[in-house]
């Protein structure tokens, strides 16, 4: 899909990856964006860009935010859903809207704009992108909920590829660690893992994958031989989670 003169939504779009996609989204030749975010204050101002106050975790919000894609826009070609949030911790005693409101926003949420999506596109094309992350192929030490959050997209991206209309496109992206404020949001003390890379790094992986129509998008190059290892020689990541655990610790002390 080529994204000139495409109408766009982008969630999480006030900060991290979800602002790199708005800035450059913003600066190609006839596109329309509405950004959406809980402080669109922090968005930048141009005239093909319409700001929408959103939590995305509550299904009305995002039926108005549609509603006001359309009168905005007139059609949506590529919904980015983008927003999502995790918690640094150890599972103890956690209430039951604790874990429903991950949950909410980071599997229901961008599920339900994909039916939306397919219910308003019914002949035009039309891609939905999800941003996943490497802890939906490999567990992680401390975000044992975020991990089942994207494990939960990525088993059922695999299933929707199947029942996808002809018309229509999905996309998962799975960043590794990016250089954003993701994990100071997610704790004080949280460390941020190796590899790592910038959202640059994930915008141009992504732009690719709509140029050629990706089912999923790795930005980190090195990230799949790292899997495939893994996943064969299941030692390889009981060192790794050994090494982050220690730096972890370490860095807590700090």
């Amino acid at each position: 899909m080529n994204i000139e003169n495409k109408n766009i939504v982008i969630t999480g779009a006030t900060s991290g990856i979800g602002l790199e996609f708005l800035n450059d989204f913003s600066g190609i030749p006839g596109t329309k964006i509405v950004a959406v975010g809980r402080k669109v204050e922090n968005l930048p101002e141009a005239d093909n860009i319409f700001p929408f106050r959103a939590d995305v975790s509550k299904s009305e919000a995002v039926d108005e935010l549609f509603k006001f894609a359309i009168e905005k826009m007139g059609r949506i070609d590529i919904f980015f859903a983008n927003a999502g949030f995790a918690y640094y911790e150890k599972l103890r005693n956690a209430t039951w809207q604790h874990i429903d409101s991950i949950f909410q926003t980071n599997v229901i949420s961008p599920i339900y704009s994909l039916s939306k999506m397919i219910e308003l596109n019914q002949s035009t094309e039309f891609m939905h992108i999800i941003t996943c992350s490497v802890v939906g192929r490999m567990p992680f030490l401390g975000y044992s909920l975020y991990t089942g959050t994207k494990y939960a997209l990525d088993g059922f991206n695999s299933a929707m590829q199947y029942e996808m209309p002809p018309n229509g496109h999905l996309m998962l992206v799975y960043p590794v660690a990016t250089y954003t404020g993701f994990f100071q949001r997610a704790s004080d003390s949280a460390f941020m893992p190796w590899p790592r890379q910038t959202t640059k790094d994930v915008l141009k992986a992504v732009k690719k994958g709509i140029a050629k129509n990706r089912t999923r998008v790795f930005p980190y190059p090195l990230i799949k031989p790292i899997l495939y290892l893994m996943n064969t020689f299941p030692f390889v990541l009981k060192i790794y989670l050994s090494i982050q655990k220690k730096n972890q610790i370490k860095a807590a002390s700090q």
